[in-house]
């Protein structure tokens, strides 16, 4: 059996995600997508749960939708690559890795990835005399490697830097997957545009947030109530008033003058009014938005951790077959219920963001040691 995969958020699942999809499905037998839980990479929570966006995906073709934990959502792009293709290379079933791009060009993407995976002496310099200047690190690294090569010009747009970071990721593990991108259609990753031929999932947010029915562009009818970081206003602000500069020091991607920063826009009541007090050329708003996430659930992780299980959320019945044959060649467990995975403490984390993810639903806690993959059974 053939498979192809996708590492996503369906945040929420739209058009553009299912040309990708059944792009997969015409040249795969089966498809596999790695999905972010309750919060994502951009440093805020999913519109809607995580159960709920997995049925969604398996609705529209996904045989299998395995869960992406927080630890790898809340981070850098190169720490949710990571993460999300070390577990598919870990599924031990995977042929193929599909991703969108705005360049559409995989030979483009691959050399970016060498660059950046090479760090050499002469790029290393370049970096630092960049990042000195009070670039943020996204264009400090992309300015240092158009010196190395032309094609890394392409590292100015969000879905080609996480492309090459899947690339990345695959060189790095030594794995046979093969990568494989489209270009990607329609509304540019922060475009707001409804209107476009393909909205992106940001119109899509924001349109919801506004009230407005957009039921028509997310091919699925959510049965979970939205959820935006405004709801997390008081929860933010509360934390970030208690919490100390030390202990914000923690934080994944958090330094001492990060924190310091935050520190000093604690007098501010809201998320969005942090983020924007607290952002600045050097520190993007993407990064302030995720080390406040972490902040929220209480993520103290330091180093990058390898995944230790597979937690499927949603599958049909082909995906039960992908499960059969994972028992047998995956090298990490297969995590039917989340009670097996009790002491694990990258599941105690994911544990935690739910349960405060729930609590602006006023939904008890706890629900993810009894909480199982849901069946779909679709005509995809």
């Amino acid at each position: 059996m053939k498979i192809g995969a996708l590492i996503a958020e369906f945040n929420p699942l739209h058009a553009g995600h299912k040309l990708l999809i059944d792009t997969i499905k015409q040249e795969n037998d089966a498809v596999i997508a790695v999905m972010s839980g309750n919060f994502v990479q951009r440093g805020e929570c999913a519109v809607f749960e995580k159960y709920d966006r997995a049925k969604a995906a398996a609705a529209n073709g996904v045989d299998l939708v395995i869960e992406l934990p927080v630890l790898y959502c809340l981070s850098s792009a190169e720490g949710f690559a990571k993460g999300g293709v070390e577990i598919l290379e870990k599924c031990g079933v995977v042929d193929s890795l599909y991703f969108g791009s705005e360049c559409g060009d995989i030979d483009s993407l691959t050399k970016c990835a060498e660059v950046l995976n090479d760090e050499n002496k002469e790029f290393s310099a370049l970096l630092n005399e960049k990042l000195s200047e009070g670039m943020s690190f996204p264009k400090a690294r992309q300015l240092a490697a158009e010196v190395m090569i032309k094609e890394a010009s392409v590292l100015n747009e969000p879905n080609n830097i996480l492309a090459v970071e899947y690339i990345r990721a695959i060189k790095k593990l030594g794995s046979e997957i093969v990568p494989s991108t489209i270009k990607r259609m329609g509304g540019g990753y922060n475009d707001t545009d409804i209107k476009s031929p393909v909205p992106s999932a940001s119109a899509i947010r924001a349109r919801l947030m506004e009230g407005v029915d957009v039921n028509g562009y997310m091919l699925y009818n959510y049965e979970s109530s939205p959820t935006f970081m405004k709801d997390f206003d008081v929860i933010t602000a509360s934390r970030l008033k208690a919490i100390g500069k030390e202990e914000l020091m923690l934080l994944p991607d958090c330094n001492e003058e990060i924190a310091s920063r935050l520190k000093a826009a604690s007098f501010k009541n809201t998320f969005e009014e942090i983020v924007t007090e607290a952002a600045c050329r050097r520190y993007t708003q993407s990064r302030i938005r995720r080390i406040l996430c972490n902040m929220i659930i209480g993520n103290h992780f330091g180093e990058y951790i390898s995944p230790r299980y597979i937690r499927p959320l949603a599958f049909n019945k082909k995906g039960s077959e992908l499960l059969r044959l994972m028992k047998e060649s995956s090298s990490l467990p297969i995590a039917s219920r989340g009670a097996v995975l009790k002491d694990d403490t990258i599941f105690k984390l994911e544990c935690r963001a739910t349960d405060i993810y729930n609590l602006i639903h006023n939904i008890e806690g706890g629900n993810e040691f009894s909480a199982v993959a849901e069946i779909i059974y679709s005509t995809q």
